[in-house]
């Protein structure tokens, strides 16, 4: 049987339509990504740390007393006007950073002197009756169990004005108290009061630090150990003045490792009158070997390349661009991370010289996707 011209035509149409239904979806758009080739820095001989800068001295001032908050100190403003002091305010030694209200320990203080003179009349009362019981004893009117009395009386009221007197020195020190002041000459790093609340005795009020000199701590396994040296000079980079080096000398070598990390902490002391190095800021430092072992140069990468390992959250890995088929594929690497150095992070394992790793766009991809690399 023939079928019509007219039904051809539809059928015809109809299985152009399902081709074109069914052809391939177009190629997914490679992600747009920036390399760099790992290289090593630092010569053999020359270990680099991180490390953290620490005041001088640290001073965390509490109150010994309770109360409320009265005043707080105050200094000029940048316009002149006065403010309550804050972070970043330097103080002298002595001066009064806060006080509290005052009028109940005015009033201890005055109970406390009421009671002494008190005390100090009933201990002259017996001291007179001690006297004449004395005499009227050497004239055979009074009897020996008489002056003893009289003895006894004169030493109890004695001890009970000496407690007195320990009563009125420890209100006046209580009074005292209620004036907190700087222990040093420094800046001030925190401030945790505001005035009208409740401080109890032993609330830290202020962070008071010495920044005329400032320490560099950073930690050393026992390998190098040997190679440091109580006094010797040593030089400090931080990433707020790139190009600069602050001239120390080693301050302190711990005596003991820290039982988590394994490590000894060094401390490298640095002067600092013009305030540059803040608490806080973090530096980096290069040991020399000095005849110790050698250690091979370290593999530095961005810290912008470094992702966190697929499957293991506690582990880290880095893109590693590899060429398949033509196409440039990124491929996860798990790697051993070293001390963090500011914006770059060494790697122990994990990597070798020349690999191209992934430094833009790595939090993007998944392992196995598809890149183009842009300049």
């Amino acid at each position: 049987m023939r079928m019509p011209l007219k039904a051809l035509t539809l059928s015809a149409w109809a299985l152009v339509g399902l081709a074109c239904g069914r052809s391939a979806p177009p190629p997914e758009q490679a992600t747009a990504v920036r390399i760099a080739t790992v290289g090593r820095a630092g010569a053999p001989t020359d270990a680099r740390f991180s490390a953290e800068i620490q005041p001088a001295t640290r001073v965390d001032v509490a109150f010994k007393v309770g109360g409320y908050v009265e005043s707080i100190a105050k200094v000029r403003d940048v316009d002149g006007r006065p403010r309550l002091l804050q972070e970043g305010d330097a103080v002298r030694e002595g001066a009064e950073l806060a006080a509290l209200r005052t009028t109940d320990y005015s009033q201890k203080l005055t109970e406390a002197r009421a009671a002494l003179a008190q005390a100090r009349a009933a201990e002259e009362q017996a001291r007179i009756n001690f006297e004449r019981t004395t005499k009227l004893v050497a004239a055979e009117v009074s009897t020996p169990a008489q002056l003893d009395a009289a003895r006894t009386q004169r030493d109890s009221a004695a001890a009970a004005a000496a407690v007195a007197r320990a009563r009125v020195e420890e209100a006046r020190t209580a009074l005292d108290d209620t004036q907190l002041r700087s222990p040093l000459t420094g800046v001030v790093l925190k401030r945790t009061i505001e005035v009208g609340v409740l401080a109890a005795p032993g609330t830290v009020a202020f962070s008071v630090a010495e920044t005329q000199s400032v320490r560099v701590v950073f930690g050393v396994p026992d390998t190098l150990l040997p190679n440091v040296r109580l006094g010797a000079p040593q030089a400090v980079i931080t990433q707020a003045f790139p190009g600069q080096q602050f001239q120390g000398r080693i301050s302190r070598i711990a005596p003991s490792a820290d039982p988590k990390s394994r490590v000894f902490a060094v401390e490298v002391s640095i002067p600092n009158t013009d305030q540059r190095l803040k608490p806080g800021m973090v530096a980096a430092l290069s040991l020399r070997g000095g005849g110790g072992a050698e250690l091979p140069p370290e593999l530095l990468v961005p810290l912008s390349s470094i992702i966190r390992a697929p499957g293991k959250p506690e582990s880290f890995a880095v893109f590693v661009l590899e060429d398949q088929e033509g196409k440039a594929v990124a491929r996860a690497r798990e790697v051993e991370l070293g001390e963090y150095l500011g914006n770059v992070i060494p790697v122990k394992k994990g990597l070798k010289a020349g690999e191209r790793i992934i430094v833009t766009g790595a939090s993007l991809l998944s392992d196995g996707e598809a890149v183009e690399v842009i300049p």
